[in-house]
């Protein structure tokens, strides 16, 4: 109980951030105002870039919870969960026993995984569906005997596959498949694949995953090149995504994200590598290290490179630990809590020497500070605890470094708030432009100026047409150009020409805009955005959109509800 307060309770306390976090709601709230749940489209242009699963469950949940950053953030939150919940599960059923409470604990306990549960992008449903795969191929080719066990559980692999594909595309098929390859090449067992239930098992995958994609390439014909072509193929080989990294990159992701449990990899990889060498049954701590090393492989090869890519190896990490763990009835928590409490100590460190070093620091800093303090000191308390406990109490050190590093990392996750006007245009719009009470007149032109802020859409609940800036909407702009204005002068001509319409700009845009003598109301700005009206009069305002349901426990009124 304490872990799920924790893990669900910081969701609304931080505006949504761009670009990810504004994208990802905007989809869905787009879906659900339009009733079209076959084509995703951003700011009002087709966005074929993902598949509908995360959008169809999110725009759900704004239909029956209201649309706020917490309804917004819910589903990655709940995968997150979930997936702790189904490793606990596996962990028991594989043994050795004991195995499952300490697996869902490591998982909970891991940094990066946390903080994907509580920041919205699709990574974390994509790793709860990876792991769905590989727990069900664990749990069946573990049974001894073929039967209805087996082929339940190998239907049950094939389905999350599936999801994971229409979470975020070829990839939630590839990186399983690859696995398997690199798993019976390691352990010379190609009757492996002789136990995948392959007939039904492909039956249900394409039942799953191939009616969208057919509807979506029948509405949209540029539908393939762009989400198979550009999205999976170009992405991957080609570096014009704009997201660099070194051969080793992942290598420090995925030392990251498994902290504090960093420095038990080394042990617990080496007695894998050992038991490799013992041919026999199927060895579900084989397939677990060469998922691991396959997805580490492929991701780093990759010429597009993110922090979450790596998250789908962290729940086979925790899992391979509380085997590892269970099997020798040893866990030496000293260094794990030293590590927990030395990272604490340097980001600390790190914190003060700005303060005293002269510099000119924002106000913002100072408002985060207390919240930045509060949290280190929960992360070093933690790891001080569970290095101090007897070595014997190996359950309540786990135990102590998971609610340390949860707790800790909500509250600097939390008090984040004061700052979201940096990255988010949750502060904007409900101070300056009263929320999304504003009800901006639905026939009227709303245009964004020379640039794009993913979060501004949801937060006004409107689209805009984009003025002389493309960005990650160009593939959308060039299927339907007659939402796009190309240039700076044609803009200034329909502006002048109109009786009402708005615009959204960056500051430096409205100032030159004003000293040309452009006829503009300013209705809200700040150091990163201004909006402005054509017309004379303010716009009115408009009451709220619950959603269905009346839930108890929802937090104060979000920016839906302002």
């Amino acid at each position: 109980m304490p872990l799920a307060v924790l893990w669900f309770g910081g969701l609304e306390y931080r505006g949504l951030f761009q670009p990810d976090e504004g994208r990802y709601a905007e989809i869905p709230r787009e879906m659900l105002a339009s009733g079209d749940w076959v084509t995703p489209r951003l700011n009002g242009l087709k966005y074929f870039e993902k598949p509908p699963l995360q959008y169809w469950v999110t725009a759900l949940s704004f239909a029956a919870l209201g649309e706020d950053e917490w309804t917004a953030r819910l589903w990655p939150a709940i995968t997150g969960f979930l997936g702790i919940l189904l490793l606990a599960f596996t962990g028991n059923r594989l043994g050795p026993p004991g195995t499952g409470p300490l697996a869902g604990l490591i998982l909970a306990g891991s940094l990066g995984y946390f903080l994907a549960a509580q920041y919205l992008t699709l990574d974390m449903a994509l790793t709860f569906f990876l792991t769905s795969a590989l727990c069900a191929l664990l749990l069946a080719q573990s049974e001894t005997r073929p039967g209805a066990a087996r082929r339940g559980w190998m239907l049950a692999a094939w389905a999350g596959a599936a999801c994971a594909v229409m979470t975020k595309g070829l990839i939630g098929a590839v990186l399983p498949g690859m696995a398997l390859v690199a798993y019976a090449f390691a352990r010379r067992d190609w009757s492996l694949f002789r136990r995948l239930e392959l007939r039904w098992g492909l039956a249900l995958f394409a039942l799953i995953v191939l009616p969208w994609h057919l509807l979506a390439q029948w509405r949209n014909p540029e539908f393939f090149s762009f989400y198979i072509v550009h999205e999976h193929f170009a992405r991957y080989l080609l570096p014009e995504h704009h997201r660099p990294g070194a051969w080793w990159y992942f290598s420090v992701m995925l030392l990251l994200s498994v902290l504090p449990w960093t420095t038990v990899l080394p042990g617990v990889f080496r007695r894998a590598m050992h038991r490799s060498q013992v041919r026999g049954a199927f060895d579900p701590d084989i397939l677990l290290l060469t998922w691991v090393v396959v997805i580490l492989v492929f991701f780093s090869l990759s010429r597009s490179k993110l922090p979450a890519y790596i998250l789908p190896v962290v729940p086979a990490l925790a899992l391979l630990i509380a085997r590892d763990i269970t099997r020798r009835g040893v866990f030496d928590g000293r260094w794990p809590g030293l590590l927990l409490a030395l990272a604490g100590a340097v980001a600390l460190e790190s914190g003060l020497s700005h303060l005293t070093r002269g510099m000119a620091i924002e106000d913002l800093v100072f408002a985060y500070f207390p919240w930045f303090i509060a949290g280190i000191a929960v992360l070093v308390a933690g790891g001080f605890l569970a290095w101090w406990v007897r070595a014997d109490r190996i359950a309540f050190r786990i135990a102590t470094l998971t609610l340390a590093t949860v707790f800790g990392t909500q509250i600097l996750l939390s008090g984040l708030h004061p700052m979201d006007d940096r990255f988010s245009a949750e502060t904007f719009t409900e101070q300056l432009l009263g929320g999304e009470r504003i009800a901006f007149a639905p026939g009227a032109p709303f245009y964004s100026v020379g640039y794009f802020d993913e979060s501004l859409p949801f937060y006004l609940g409107r689209t805009f047409t984009l003025v002389s800036y493309k960005g990650e909407l160009g593939p959308g702009i060039e299927a339907e150009p007659g939402r796009y204005v190309e240039s700076m002068e044609e803009f200034k001509r329909r502006w002048v020409a109109s009786d009402d319409a708005y615009a959204a700009m960056p500051p430096q845009q409205y100032a030159a805009f004003k000293a040309e003598g452009l006829p503009m109301r300013l209705l809200g700005a700040d150091p990163k955005r201004v909006v402005v009206s054509r017309s004379r009069e303010d716009p009115p305002r408009r009451a709220k959109n619950p959603g269905w349901l009346t839930w108890p426990l929802q937090p104060p009124a979000g920016p839906a509800q302002r």
